[in-house]
């Protein structure tokens, strides 16, 4: 059976009794969420909520220099009987851990062969945001692999670890109060999130995904809405329009915002292509 997964950045967000799992980001490892925890917070939400599926977040790349600390974190995030660890370094997949690890890599994972690959040291998947429903279906149909795909939410579209919003504005001695603006590119117009933070700076679309039609003809173990840099004011409404499939309440949420089905029913041209 099929099942959301929410992120989130405080235990208010989480929901007792609703069809949800819960995705937190675990602080120095993770990158795109709105709060990061400690080992310790980890322990105190994973303890308070003991009926909750709960999945911890270690999603960016790792240097050199903090595989000792990183293997370390892991194994002790391996005894906390959690439902999964996704990691977006596969030096995980080295480190023998019991819990099943859901690889994150952004727009690497969209052929099921190399999908198969990982399987083979019992993984899952976090599928990109670049694929169309057909190729999803496709995946599901030949892995056995846990596939999880982001339904709702701000698309992830790059991350660089300079610090582009203090560059320019250091260089054009200018000062801003936050760290999350918008660029507009020139061609179309189309706007994009620039969001500055400790690993370094993310682009994301500023029109939200929302795939609320298309879950129902989906294949997949988990589906993510992600909260990351959305409004607080809108996300109660988002999960029960979700969870419940409540059509009235995803029409008031899609009044408030602008949204996008992204690729899921327009092939890119930029996926990578499968080879035996």
């Amino acid at each position: 059976m099929s099942k959301f997964l929410l992120k989130i950045s405080s235990d208010v967000n989480i929901y007792p009794g609703y069809n949800l799992g819960y995705i937190l980001g675990m602080e120095n490892y993770a990158i795109c969420f709105d709060k990061y925890f400690s080992l310790d917070e980890l322990k105190k939400i994973i303890n308070k909520y003991p009926n909750e599926s709960f999945f911890i977040s270690l999603n960016r790349v790792i240097y050199e220099e903090e595989l000792e600390n990183y293997k370390e974190t892991l194994k002790k995030l391996d005894e906390l009987n959690l439902d999964g660890i996704i990691v977006g370094d596969l030096a995980a997949l080295t480190y023998n851990l019991k819990t099943p690890l859901i690889i994150d890599q952004l727009h690497l994972n969209n052929s099921y062969l190399s999908i198969n690959h990982y399987q083979n040291n019992n993984c899952g998947v976090f599928l990109s945001n670049d694929i169309t429903l057909d190729e999803i279906n496709e995946i599901r149909a030949n892995t056995s692999a846990i596939l999880l795909k982001q339904v709702f939410g701000h698309i992830h579209l790059s991350t660089s670890v300079r610090k582009l919003v203090t560059n320019y504005l250091t260089y054009f001695n200018k000062k801003l109060d936050n760290n999350t603006h918008f660029i507009k590119e020139n061609n179309n117009g189309d706007e994009y999130i620039i969001n500055e933070e400790y690993f370094g700076t993310h682009i994301l679309t500023s029109k939200i995904l929302d795939l609320f039609e298309e879950i129902d003809k989906m294949n997949c173990d988990y589906y993510v809405i992600d909260t990351y840099l959305l409004d607080e004011s809108i996300i109660n409404d988002v999960v029960n329009a979700y969870v419940k499939k409540d059509v009235n309440l995803i029409y008031k949420v899609r009044n408030n915002i602008s949204t996008t089905k992204g690729f899921i029913n327009k092939k890119t041209t930029y996926k990578v292509k499968n080879y035996e």
